[in-house]
C-alpha cells in the first residue's frame, strides 16, 4: 500500500524523537553528584551513544514501513491473516533485537554486566515498538477517514451527474414539444421572430445536453441560459414574465451547473401569472451572494411542492462550495440567495 507523503515526514519525525528520548538518559553519567548513578554501569561513549540512537532510529522507521506499506492491516482482515501480521512483527522484532545487540557489542566490546545489556536493549526496543504501534494505529485511522471521505465525495459526484442528467431528461421531451408547436406558429406569423426562437431554443438544448465535468460553471453561462429559457417562456407570457439582470462585477465568478434554470421553473410553476399580475425576476449580487428574487402571486391551480429541488441544490452547493444557500419568504416575494466562488 502507498504511504503519503505527510505519514512519511510524521513516521520520521516520530522515530527521530522515540530514538533520542529513549537514550538521552544516558547523558546522565556526565553530570558529577547523584545524577550519575543513572548512567553506570554504562560507560560513556558517544560513537557508541549515536550508533545507539541511529540504530533505534532506523528500528523505528522499518516497523512503520511494514505496518503503513508493506502488510496489509484492515478492519475486514480474517484472523489468518491477521495472526501473520502480528508473527511477522514478532520475527523481525527478534531478529533486529539479536542484530543490533550483538553488533553494537561487537563494535564496541565494552559489555561488563550481559544480562543488563541486553535486558536494557530489549526494553528499548520493546518500547519502541509500543510507540510505533500506536503511531501506526492513528494514521491507519486517518488513512481509513480520508479514504472514507474519498469514497463518499465520489458517490455524491455521481449523485450530482444523475442529477444533472435527471434535470435534462426533464427539458426534452415536454419542453421540446411545446417549443416546436410555438415554433410553428411564430414561423406562419412572424418568420424574423422565430429565426430568434430558434437562437434561443437552441442555446438552451446545446447548454444543457454539453457535459461539464468541472462541476462550477461560469455565472454569465448560467446568466445566459436564464435569458434564453426566459425568452422562449416570453412566447406562451409575453410581457407577463419580465427578467432584470444587474450584474455589473460578475466576471469570474462561479456556480454549480444548472443552478438558475430550476429557480426559474419554480417560479413560472408556484404562481399565477397574467399581464395584471406579471412575474418579475430580479438577478443581481449583493454581500458576495447571487440574490434571485421573484414576486409571489399564487397559482390557481397550485402543484404540489415537495422542496426536494432546492433540497438537492443547497446539498450541491454544500459540497462543492461549502456554503448553503439561504431561503428567505416576504409577502410579496420569495428571495434565494446564492454563494458565489
Amino acid at each position: 500500500m502507498k504511504i503519503t507523503v505527510t505519514e512519511k515526514r510524521t513516521l520520521l519525525f516520530t522515530a527521530l524523537f522515540v530514538a533520542v528520548a529513549l537514550n538521552v538518559h544516558r547523558l546522565f553519567v556526565l553530570v558529577p553528584g547523584p545524577a550519575n548513578t543513572i548512567g553506570p554501569p554504562w560507560v560513556f561513549n558517544l560513537p557508541e551513544l549515536l550508533f545507539q540512537i541511529l540504530f533505534q532510529f532506523l528500528f523505528c522507521v522499518f516497523f512503520g514501513f511494514l505496518n503503513l506499506k508493506w502488510l496489509l492491516w484492515s478492519s475486514k482482515l480474517k484472523p489468518k491473516r491477521t495472526y501473520r501480521n502480528i508473527a511477522s512483527n514478532i520475527i523481525f522484532f527478534v531478529v533486529l533485537l539479536l542484530v543490533g545487540s550483538l553488533l553494537q557489542k561487537a563494535m564496541f566490546q565494552n559489555v561488563t554486566i550481559p544480562r543488563l545489556y541486553f535486558g536494557g536493549y530489549f526494553f528499548r526496543l520493546l518500547t519502541s515498538l509500543f510507540l510505533i504501534a500506536i503511531l501506526v494505529k492513528i494514521l491507519l485511522l486517518y488513512r481509513y477517514q480520508k479514504n472514507k471521505e474519498l469514497e463518499n465525495q465520489k458517490l455524491r459526484t455521481a449523485y450530482f451527474d444523475a442529477e444533472i442528467k435527471n434535470l435534462r431528461a426533464q427539458i426534452n421531451p415536454h419542453f421540446l414539444f411545446n417549443s416546436l408547436s410555438s415554433l410553428s406558429a411564430l414561423v406562419r406569423e412572424n418568420p424574423k421572430k422565430a429565426q430568434n426562437y430558434i437562437g434561443h431554443l437552441s442555446k438552451v438544448f446545446r447548454y444543457s445536453m454539453t457535459d461539464h465535468p468541472e462541476q462550477l460553471i461560469e455565472l454569465d453561462k448560467e446568466v445566459e441560459l436564464l435569458n434564453s429559457n426566459v425568452e422562449l417562456l416570453k412566447m406562451r407570457f409575453e410581457d407577463a414574465l419580465l427578467l432584470d439582470v444587474d450584474l455589473p462585477n460578475s466576471l469570474n465568478k462561479k456556480i454549480p451547473h444548472m443552478t438558475l434554470q430550476p429557480l426559474l421553473e419554480n417560479a413560472v410553476k408556484h404562481n399565477y401569472v397574467s399581464m395584471e399580475h406579471p412575474l418579475r425576476i430580479q438577478l443581481f449580487q449583493e454581500n458576495g451572494s447571487l440574490v434571485f428574487r421573484n414576486t409571489l402571486k399564487k397559482a390557481i391551480y397550485k402543484e404540489p411542492s415537495t422542496g426536494i429541488g432546492l433540497m438537492n441544490l443547497n446539498e450541491r452547493y454544500r459540497i462543492l462550495m461549502g456554503k448553503e444557500i439561504e431561503i428567505e419568504r416576504t409577502e410579496d416575494h420569495f428571495i434565494i440567495r446564492l454563494p458565489l466562488n
